[in-house]
């Protein structure tokens, strides 16, 4: 589920970056992703930081929409937030305790490197989207499917 969190009209900034198309595809990885591996996914999509937002780093802000999203709140702790400030071109993933502990910070700099690749050659959704590939190869592979419950919304959030 794609989820504005102001007007859609404030957010049509989001189309310079995404057709309609490739916001529904990346929705559907993320919807293949939970359904095959215990990984709870939320991306978060800012055009830029606030004026307010400034006084803090970019990754405290990033931990703070993990935690305002609820990434931390699934019983097995596994929750990742994909954080993305476009303007900025700043990018980070942060998985909780669950994942961190099994799969190391050298596999998601890779991961992060390849989205940057990516987003410099201006190809968006093909980095997200690999992006959501690598981490479901990961996942698969170290969390797979439980007969658990959806605990937190997979969504893209359009700050």
């Amino acid at each position: 589920m794609v989820k504005n969190n102001s007007a859609m009209k404030k957010n049509n900034w989001i189309y310079k970056y995404f057709t309609e198309e490739e916001l529904s595809k990346i929705q559907s990885a993320l919807e293949r992703l939970e359904k095959n591996t215990q990984g709870e996914v939320v991306i978060s999509f800012h055009r830029k930081r606030s004026f307010t937002e400034r006084l803090y780093d970019f990754h405290e802000l990033a931990m703070k929409d993990f935690r305002r999203l609820n990434v931390h709140k699934t019983k097995l702790r596994t929750g990742i937030l994909l954080f993305i400030i476009f303007e900025d071109k700043y990018y980070d993933i942060i998985a909780d305790e669950g994942i961190y502990r099994k799969i190391s910070d050298e596999v998601w700099n890779e991961i992060e490197e390849n989205l940057c690749r990516h987003f410099r050659e201006g190809k968006y959704a093909e980095g997200v989207l690999f992006v959501i590939e690598s981490m479901y190869g990961v996942l698969r592979k170290q969390f797979p499917a439980l007969n658990t419950d959806d605990e937190i919304d997979n969504e893209i959030v359009i700050n």
